[in-house]
């Protein structure tokens, strides 16, 4: 894989990790580290692929070691993941989910301010 397609595909994959998980980062690198469990293991995986090639183009000798083919198969798929996510329904699934854990602690919390009650027989 050459240097200025290698920087385009990086630079793609940062772009849409920014626009699509608003994750912000100085290098993609970077940026891998805040993904969390937002992406799958594989795609992680497959992403730190593409961030260690980048890391290994700078210097000319580490620069053969890597794999063009088995980068751009890597790139293609975590770009196909990515393209794939809609960032609406991402975060409506994050407000759910925050919206279902209050309403289970709040249904906790009642549930044990009943028993206490119970418990010194004011009910």
């Amino acid at each position: 894989m050459a240097a200025d397609t290698l920087t385009r595909t990086v630079d793609e994959i940062r772009k849409l990790l920014e626009s699509r998980l608003k994750i912000r980062g100085r290098t993609l690198e970077h940026q891998l580290g805040k993904v969390g469990r937002r992406l799958p293991r594989r795609i992680k995986l497959e992403a730190a692929v593409v961030a260690q090639a980048d890391v290994l183009r700078q210097n000319p000798k580490l620069a053969r070691m890597v794999d063009p083919g088995r980068v751009q198969k890597s790139a293609n798929r975590v770009i196909a993941h990515l393209r794939a996510i809609d960032p609406k329904a991402e975060r409506m699934t994050r407000i759910l989910r925050r919206l279902a854990k209050w309403s289970a602690l709040g249904i906790a919390a009642f549930i044990g301010a009943v028993w206490y009650y119970w418990s010194l027989g004011q009910i």
